[in-house]
């Protein structure tokens, strides 16, 4: 999947006059973005206060083992942390929804900008080797075109300069959407659903892996799973929605 080169997408912004992704209102030409000033105010960015565990939000006085009610009592997740740019909410659910339905690459080029940023603040990203995106099944990339993940991969590695491992993970079966299962059928949803095509490409690396959304954090801790018994030294998370 290759992104407009800039004289293509200054035709389509002639063509197709920009909107805001989340209210629809015409763009200023001096908007470089793809938000409008008050969607850009209320997107439901993710402060200081998140879980290190799964990137949750978390109030500004929640301490303790038990703080966080997402990855309480959970034995194991796989990944080592995570981190997340947005709550699943309001703009930043309409940015997810226009790239995965209306295939509009703008809001790529700015999640994965804005979750750079959060990576780039994670303590643990200096240790970072290299980035993989959770991989679609093959029909469900053939018909949307593309995979998400791996847009927002490519464009975070360009800004923090790992490389990506596209590829190396595979999903051997179509699943049902996990946005409509409830939490226990999203861990039985994604049981065993990836393998891996090249072990030697993960092991004894700290990787990254990408999603564009993690709710019950089963597909992430899954595909975490798969890769460490694969040999990777460590899996961190970074997703755009929480």
């Amino acid at each position: 999947m290759l992104w407009p080169s800039q004289p293509f997408a200054a035709l389509l912004d002639f063509l197709y006059p920009r909107d805001c992704m989340a209210c629809g209102t015409r763009l200023p030409p001096e908007n470089p973005d793809c938000l409008c000033a008050e969607c850009m105010e209320t997107l439901p960015r993710i402060g200081d206060f998140q879980c290190s565990r799964c990137g949750n939000a978390l109030g500004p006085h929640a301490t303790g083992v038990h703080a966080c009610a997402s990855c309480d009592g959970r034995k194991s997740l796989f990944f080592r942390g995570a981190t997340a740019a947005c709550q699943y909410d309001g703009a930043a659910r309409e940015l997810v929804h226009r790239l995965k339905y209306n295939r509009d690459l703008r809001a790529a080029a700015f999640m994965a900008k804005t979750l750079s940023e959060k990576v780039h603040a994670a303590p643990w990203s200096q240790r970072v080797d290299a980035i993989v995106p959770v991989p679609l099944h093959w029909t469900r990339r053939l018909s949307r075109r593309f995979n998400q993940s791996e847009l927002l991969a490519k464009e975070i590695a360009r800004h923090c300069g790992w490389p990506v491992i596209s590829g190396a993970v595979r999903r051997i079966r179509r699943t049902e959407s996990q946005a409509r299962l409830a939490g226990k059928e999203r861990l039985e949803n994604v049981r065993g659903v990836f393998r891996i095509n090249r072990s030697h490409a993960v092991a004894e690396k700290r990787l990254l892996l990408v999603d564009d959304v993690m709710s019950t954090c089963a597909t992430a801790a899954e595909c975490s799973r798969t890769l460490i018994h694969s040999g990777a030294r460590a899996v961190h998370v970074a997703v755009f929605a929480r």
